[in-house]
């Protein structure tokens, strides 16, 4: 600003010099248009921004992208007078969901009764819900000396992200540690491990063969695997299904990109729990209220996926209830969090008093509670046992 009023001031210096030294008509005339060109600017300028002439708005080409998909963000800028707009200034909002290798500030002139229209590519990175769009515009004069701000309303659009689900193996370190903790029933165990031994009504027991590459994953008894240190396949297809919980901590940390993990861990630990032929109740927080999902096969984990594309975790001043204690019918719980803080911990001791047990995955890794059990999810989200 104070360069350009330095050549406006130098621009009339020369004028002068003009008039006064070389030829008086020219120069004087040269001073005026001078002189005069700012207010012009100014009344032109005024006139066209009290009188909403330029407006703007925005359209995005898809408002629901899965990661690594990209999408298009349009603004328009529609000049209505008969009057040139010399020159709009736009800033595009920033976020973390979204990226892009295109500039995020724009100067557009618009000519007489015309719509001009800025198009910017974006990829989406990280999972959630965000607004990208105009997040300031700017009109300004002819000679950049007077700015007016401008509505951004109808300028940005929403878009969702959906969260990935990342394939982890039936025989990661969580995932069997999950299964040998199961209960089944004592008294159809020894129906189960026997090969030959004749069920009641004269049907065949399971028959069982050591594990080998290729063989289904959901086919392992993981009891009996446990008994006799080394993984035993069904060979019927007859596979027991037991329930399981998990519930997603409703507090999240700073780091969206911890929170991300949070979510596709908890995402992903369902899918590998319905390959191993553990039916899921997830418990997972919206608007203020634990919402129950039934997860029995995989089209339930997809459909859990799509709604997460606009989970909001609360801040971390959050004080209301972490885990749905009242709404837990089982004796155990897989505990997903990104923000394992004292109050958390204190949450998981009452789950205890009564009788519930927390197995928590944290993908926070300055973790500030306890639990009796802590496995750290990894950014390939396989997890590591901390106590």
């Amino acid at each position: 600003m104070i360069s350009k009023i330095l050549l406006y001031l130098i621009a009339i210096g020369f004028g002068l010099f003009f008039a006064l030294y070389m030829s008086a008509s020219v120069g004087w005339t040269f001073v005026y248009i001078l002189v005069c060109a700012p207010i012009f600017s100014f009344i032109v300028t005024l006139s066209i921004h009290k009188l909403k002439c330029v407006t703007v708005h925005a359209d995005v080409s898809r408002s629901m992208l899965y990661k690594r998909e990209k999408a298009v963000l349009r603004i328009y800028l529609k000049n209505k007078s008969l009057l040139p707009v010399p020159s709009v200034r736009i800033k595009l909002s920033e976020t973390k969901n979204l990226s892009t290798e295109e500039s995020l500030e724009y100067i557009v002139s618009i000519p007489p009764r015309t719509e001009r229209v800025v198009e910017v590519n974006y990829t989406a990175r990280v999972w959630g819900a965000c607004s990208i769009g105009a997040e300031k515009t700017v009109l300004s004069d002819f000679m950049g000396f007077f700015h007016f701000a401008m509505s951004c309303a109808g300028a940005s659009c929403d878009i969702k992200i959906f969260p990935d689900v990342p394939e982890i193996p039936g025989d990661s370190p969580l995932l069997r540690s999950v299964a040998e903790a199961a209960k089944f029933a004592d008294d159809n165990e020894e129906t189960k491990e026997s090969d030959g031994f004749a069920r009641f009504g004269g049907m065949p027991g399971y028959t069982h063969k050591e594990y080998e590459d290729g063989d289904p994953v959901r086919r392992i008894n993981w009891k009996l695997s446990s008994k006799r240190d080394k993984y035993m396949v069904r060979l019927d297809d007859e596979v027991e299904s037991v329930q399981q919980t998990i519930v997603l901590d409703a507090c999240g940390g700073g780091d969206v990109l911890l929170k991300e993990r949070a979510v596709e861990g908890m995402l992903a630990a369902a899918l590998g729990l319905i390959k191993c032929g553990f039916e899921t109740t997830v418990y997972c927080r919206f608007n203020g209220v634990f919402i129950q999902f039934e997860i029995n096969d995989p089209a339930d984990v997809s459909e859990l996926q799509t709604r997460m594309a606009d989970y909001i975790f609360e801040e971390k001043t959050y004080k209301g209830e972490r885990i749905p204690i009242d709404l837990i019918t089982g004796k155990g719980i897989l505990l997903y969090t990104s923000f394992l803080d004292s109050k958390l911990s204190a949450e998981i001791s009452s789950a205890e008093d009564q009788g519930i047990t927390a197995v928590v995955i944290t993908s926070d890794n300055a973790s500030a509670g306890n639990a009796r059990q802590i496995w750290r999810l990894n950014e390939d989200y396989s997890a590591e046992l901390l106590n």
